[in-house]
């Protein structure tokens, strides 16, 4: 699969709405087959319910393999996602091989599940998802004592280590907990397509509560892990919604999402016309107007809101200087292009910069009485 990069590079820079399609609400469970081949037909199907797979007609699947108790898991969610996408692939093919085999048919998915459980495969993997050109995330999990999960060779400290983004890990007991962790994040992302959704203190249908201590969980928030938790007498809740480097899922989702919009808005103008855009200031006006409204409509729509800068000296934005609505766009001058830029026939770099409008997770009242 050739990279869109070079006619379009998008790059995000986390500096602390559109039409998203199915490919930000759908999943992929990634599962070895049983025989040392696979059919083209094994390599990526669709499926409504895990009782689909059981009535798929090539027997590939029973109510104990390991792809269909994922899938289980992953349908259990409320709001449930309406599809998942599985994929089988021979046990002795990596896990990035094997994922690469996916995505060469479809891209359509956006949240990966491997029924694997040796680490060093699911860290091999979170750190291909890294390096591929199409965001995806990947939804695993360690089970045992927590001693064990935040030990340094293990998965979750090796995750935080990496500092990906493309990681959501989760300390549980439960093998499939992330495939339902997975599920209730593409539910959401269906439910609340066109408005914020967050992960942090969500009900996780499918997935047991893990009975954890201050200290405990503490540690495991410091290497950015999920736990699925009872606080007070019986309210569970997950907490806190996190990737391996400690931004919120829904952030990474929604930067995702807002850098698929304007990759299609750029190539619609570049591909779509019979004439050309010149190499002039009128055409980086021409791209600013095409994405300031669609980010127009992720301000709208409650992603992003007016904020002081909090970055660094960016362009004509001074640390403390007011993004209104949330976003700022702007362009150099052709004047300023170099010679070998030009002769490439590159439009001037359109510079970006976002205010994400947040979400609460605490909050302080203060009760003053008086007798």
């Amino acid at each position: 699969m050739l990279t869109l990069n070079t006619i379009v590079d998008v790059r995000v820079n986390a500096a602390p709405p559109a039409n998203p399609g199915t490919r930000f609400s759908t999943g992929l469970i990634l599962a070895p087959a049983v025989g040392d081949t696979v059919t083209e037909a094994q390599r990526l199907r669709l499926f409504a319910s895990a009782a689909d797979m059981l009535s798929d007609p090539s027997g590939d699947f029973t109510a104990s393999s390991p792809a269909c108790l994922a899938a289980k898991s992953f349908f259990a969610a409320s709001p449930a996602p309406d599809r998942v996408y599985v994929s089988l692939y021979p046990p002795g093919e990596s896990l990035p091989d094997a994922l690469d085999a996916a995505l060469a048919r479809s891209g359509d998915f956006y949240a990966i599940y491997a029924t694997e459980t040796d680490p060093e495969k699911l860290l091999a993997l979170a750190a291909h998802l890294d390096a591929l050109d199409t965001p995806l995330t990947l939804f695993c999990g360690a089970t045992g004592t927590v001693a064990e999960a935040i030990a340094d060779s293990g998965l979750l400290k090796r995750l935080h280590d990496l500092g990906t983004s493309r990681a959501v890990p989760l300390y549980g007991a439960d093998a499939y907990a992330s495939a339902a962790l997975m599920g209730t994040a593409m539910g959401l992302a269906r439910e609340q397509a066109e408005t914020p959704f967050a992960l942090c203190y969500k009900a996780v249908p499918g997935m047991t509560p893990t009975a954890l201590n201050a200290s405990e969980l503490a540690s495991l928030h410091a290497l950015n892990a999920n736990a699925y938790i009872i606080r007070g007498l019986n309210r569970q809740l997950l907490e806190k919604g996190t990737v391996a480097s400690g931004l919120r899922f829904n952030e990474v989702h929604d930067m995702d999402r807002i850098a698929a919009d304007l990759r299609e808005a750029a190539l619609a103008l570049l591909t779509g016309g019979t004439g050309r855009l010149p190499q002039t200031d009128e055409t980086s006006a021409v791209f600013i107007n095409r994405f300031s409204a669609i980010l127009a409509d992720y301000a709208a729509g409650g992603y992003l809101a007016t904020a002081p800068w909090r970055g660094g000296a960016m362009g004509p934005l001074q640390p403390g200087d007011t993004v209104e609505n949330g976003y700022a766009l702007w362009a150099d001058s052709y004047d300023l292009q170099s010679d070998a830029d030009r002769r490439a026939h590159k439009a001037m770099p359109i510079h970006i910069a976002l205010c994400l409008a947040g979400s609460v997770e605490s909050l302080v009242i203060n009760i003053d009485v008086t007798m």
